[in-house]
């Protein structure tokens, strides 16, 4: 396969065997082509050798030194063969270099080709051009010869792609991954992976999709115009679900009392006040009842019942939000409902001393026993869990919510009741407490 042809070149040289006849000899490397032979690779050459008044050499073999050398002048040369009996016809001779010796250059620049008849090397040297680095792109460790962009109007990969690991850097200045040019890009958007087992998305050297075998991460905004179906949806502190426009309610504190009071006690009534509303002062962790009650779950209750659930919420690390909604369980123990009456209240305040405090939920229970069907041995046995096993003494409880208007990022939450009779007769509890806003 004939790639290139290469410039005649004129030297004179005494050969060691034709002293006699004094001849000046022309080479002439016409053609150079890729072949492999035995997993080597190997130039094929054509030369023209000629007496110093144009007439060919007499046929016959020759011995010649082919060397290849990294500049035209001087220097040790990087490869050598020499080769016995080369047929020479009518001055024309063709050889393949690399038959003995191989050519395990990696052709990645110039090289300049020396050829030697007896003791003297033709001069000047033959420069290369394009066919033999060719060769580059053969073998175990190849590499292109250039530096610049390798371009293709169509590529098939058989095996594999590798790429520089890393971010692109401003610019694509770190030349890693798989980045975009063209469309005025600046070759820092595109695939990259900046760790062991992630593949992530740049655009304009900013990470904004990013996938591990566990996790895809995707900074800023996700538009989907299709459907979306997932098995958990997992947001971050500040995190908001917005529909048309609206902001969602979202969870942001869970008091499940699993791992105790979490911060939640209670506190006892000041001089001159039936319920500890307005006192500051905390009396201790508020207890946990409920260990054993199926379905009815744990609750906080206090020790006397003229003393108030508190706890203080500082939600600063949940973004913005205008709106609080309280849901709660509140709980309703023994003989409620007798006597002048029992009122449940759940309330917002901005200080343990009662500052600002607005009642958002307030209940006047009946027990069940006021209700004439309710008032059977069998129904108010069955439904106590937590009082006395007297068919007077049944509990229930219900599912509560209340709302509210904050400005800020902090409240105090509160529970009470005004209750005429102590914790044996008649008592309250709170549990299963969750925090929203929006």
């Amino acid at each position: 396969m004939k790639n290139s042809t290469f410039y005649p070149t004129t030297a004179s040289l005494l050969p060691t065997h034709l002293l006699r006849k004094l001849l000046i000899l022309t080479v002439l490397v016409i053609s150079a082509h890729m072949s492999v032979l035995t997993a080597q690779a190997s130039l094929s050459i054509q030369g023209i050798l000629k007496k110093s008044n144009g007439v060919a050499v007499e046929d016959g073999a020759y011995n010649i030194t082919f060397k290849l050398y990294t500049m035209p002048t001087g220097g040790s040369a990087i490869w050598t063969e020499i080769q016995s009996g080369v047929e020479v016809s009518s001055g024309i001779y063709s050889t393949i270099l690399g038959n003995s010796v191989d050519l395990d250059i990696p052709f990645n620049q110039i090289y300049y080709l020396g050829v030697t008849i007896g003791s003297s090397e033709l001069a000047p040297r033959i420069q290369l051009t394009s066919a033999p680095y060719a060769l580059s792109l053969i073998g175990v460790n190849n590499q292109f010869p250039s530096s610049g962009l390798v371009v293709a109007d169509s590529m098939k990969i058989n095996g594999s792609v590798l790429a520089k690991g890393g971010a692109p850097g401003v610019n694509g200045v770190s030349h890693n991954g798989y980045a975009f040019n063209g469309n005025n890009g600046d070759k820092d958007s595109g695939l990259f992976s900046t760790a062991d087992g992630k593949v992530a998305l740049y655009s304009n050297n900013t990470e904004v999709l990013a996938t591990t075998p566990g996790n895809v991460a995707v900074t800023g905004n996700a538009t989907v115009s299709g459907n979306f179906s997932t098995n958990n949806v997992t947001l971050p502190n500040g995190g908001k679900i917005t529909y048309n426009g609206l902001s969602e309610w979202r969870l942001v504190a869970d008091d499940n009392l699993t791992g105790g009071a979490n911060g939640w006690n209670v506190y006892n009534p000041v001089s001159g006040q039936y319920i500890g509303w307005n006192n500051p002062s905390s009396a201790g962790a508020a207890p946990i009842e409920g260990v054993n009650s199926n379905f009815a779950g744990l609750y906080l209750y206090p020790s006397d019942n003229n003393q108030v659930l508190k706890k203080f919420y500082d939600l600063s690390g949940f973004g913005a939000f205008t709106f609080i909604k309280v849901k709660f369980k509140y709980y309703y123990i023994d003989t409620w409902g007798w006597g002048p009456g029992d009122r449940a209240f759940a309330a917002f305040a901005d200080g343990a001393n009662g500052s600002q405090m607005r009642v958002g939920w307030t209940e006047m229970a009946n027990h069940l026993n006021a209700t004439g069907e309710f008032n059977v041995a069998e129904f108010l046995t069955a439904n106590n869990f937590e009082g006395s096993n007297d068919p007077q003494q049944t509990d229930h409880c219900q599912n509560v919510e209340m709302t509210s208007f904050k400005s800020g990022n902090s409240f105090w939450l509160y529970f009470g009741a005004a209750l005429d009779e102590d914790t044996n007769n008649e008592r309250y509890g709170v549990g299963m407490i969750e925090i929203w806003v929006k």
